[in-house]
């Protein structure tokens, strides 16, 4: 097992040892190790490697069989009752998401805030000769996009401000892409009042699209933003907002409602 980490000066070894220590099970594929096993696979000596099991065990998550190996104990399973969930609320979230790319014949994607930039967690491709270049992964500057605003709505604007303190870099897309900082503040106030956002042509001069926030209807924040997208003339602008529009919405809100505070995608 390799444990090379990056240097860095926030790094807590103690608990970088600890949980490395858990992985070591995973790992090596074993259901019991000695103190012996482990100290050497961490390379660490035997009285730290001592410690670290000692705490582990009495925090439940360690215990020793009568040969005084040492296995994982129940409370691991804790660790992965988020896990779990997230995994159920991905397959359910697929399901929307594909069932909304069904209704409109665009691409669907899913994204989050990181910083001041979005970053696509899922992309759904649509049916026929149109491929989307949205690709999980993909980061986007998050003010120059109506899903970024979206996503930046749920921050104070002291906290919009604090994010782009240092910002310079105003690139312009279109004559609606803010320009500045204040400019920034007007959009992410217009998009808290709003369950949608259309951005036609407005960052990618060949393509439509519409963002809606997905919600932790416990504390009203926008946790993900819900997007279609397509070339510009799939549509009519009208057909776009009368019939479209709607159908993103709603999709958001059966997202928002599946949502648990404790998911994560």
């Amino acid at each position: 097992m390799s444990i090379a980490l990056s240097d860095d000066k926030y790094m807590v070894n103690s608990l970088r040892n600890g949980l490395l220590l858990m992985e070591l099970f995973n790992d090596n594929g074993m259901t019991e190790m000695s103190l012996s096993q482990i100290a050497a696979s961490l390379n660490i000596n035997k009285s730290s490697a001592y410690r670290l099991l000692f705490t582990l065990e009495k925090m439940g998550y360690i215990k020793r069989d009568s040969n005084k190996n040492y296995q994982l104990d129940i409370k691991v399973v804790d660790l992965s009752y988020s896990y779990l969930s997230s995994t159920s609320f991905k397959q359910e979230a697929y399901a929307v998401m594909e069932q909304l790319k069904n209704d409109t014949g665009t691409a669907v994607h899913l994204f989050t805030l990181d910083g001041i930039d979005i970053v696509n967690l899922q992309n759904i491709q649509p049916s026929g000769n149109f491929i989307s270049s949205i690709l999980p992964g993909l980061r986007w500057p998050a003010y120059a996009t109506v899903i970024g605003q979206i996503l930046l709505g749920s921050l104070s604007d002291d906290e919009i401000r604090q994010r782009y303190n240092d910002f310079t870099d105003w690139k312009t897309y279109s004559d609606a892409t803010p320009k500045n900082l204040e400019e920034l503040l007007e959009a992410v106030d217009h998009a808290r009042k709003k369950q949608h956002l259309t951005s036609w042509q407005k960052f990618n001069n060949d393509m439509i699209a519409c963002a809606a926030p997905v919600k932790n209807r416990a504390s009203n924040e926008n946790i993900y933003a819900l997007s279609i997208s397509c070339p510009v003339d799939t549509f009519t602008r009208d057909y776009f907002e009368q019939h479209i529009t709607s159908l993103v919405v709603e999709s958001a809100n059966k997202l928002s409602k599946i949502y648990k505070p404790e998911s994560s995608w």
